[in-house]
């Protein structure tokens, strides 16, 4: 049995993580679903599932899956910047789009880790730079758009 999943699924059936049992994983896809629906909400929330592989000693996969179903590929090791990975790979194959972009040098950032082992958004533009961390990505966007998401928080919370 993989170190990362509780519940060992047939092998290529894909079933869903057991977040109560992971909280690193839930607060992990948490962060992520924050930055989606901040700067991509007709994405929707994404769940984070375990492919079991056929052969014992590959480790599982971790797809992020649209609300829809559809994914793909996924990450082994899920830990740090993982669950910002498959979510960004799933985005990019799926939808066909750069997500997400740092807004200073309109090109894709990409996960990394951060001083204090921290998931990062980082931008290789240039020099590069840590454009925030993931689930910060609404501090990010400009005034306008950052004083509309708060708004909609509101209302929905209200």
């Amino acid at each position: 049995m993989s170190h990362f999943s509780h519940r060992r699924g047939v092998a290529g059936e894909p079933h869903p993580v057991d977040l109560a049992a992971r909280p690193d994983l839930a607060a992990a896809l948490d962060a992520v679903n924050r930055d989606l629906a901040a700067t991509l909400p007709e994405a929707g929330p994404m769940r984070l599932m375990c492919t079991p592989p056929d052969d014992e000693d590959v480790p599982d996969q971790f797809p992020a899956v649209l609300p829809d179903g559809r994914r793909h590929g996924g990450v082994t090791y899920p830990a740090g910047p993982g669950i910002a990975e498959a979510a960004q790979e799933t985005v990019q194959a799926v939808l066909w789009q750069g997500w997400p972009v740092c807004l200073e040098h309109r090109t894709g950032v990409h996960a990394d880790i951060g001083a204090n082992e921290r998931a990062v958004w980082w931008c290789r533009a240039r020099e590069g730079h840590e454009l925030c961390e993931v689930g910060e990505l609404a501090q990010t966007l400009p005034g306008r758009q950052r004083r509309a998401l708060r708004r909609k928080e509101r209302r929905r919370e209200g």
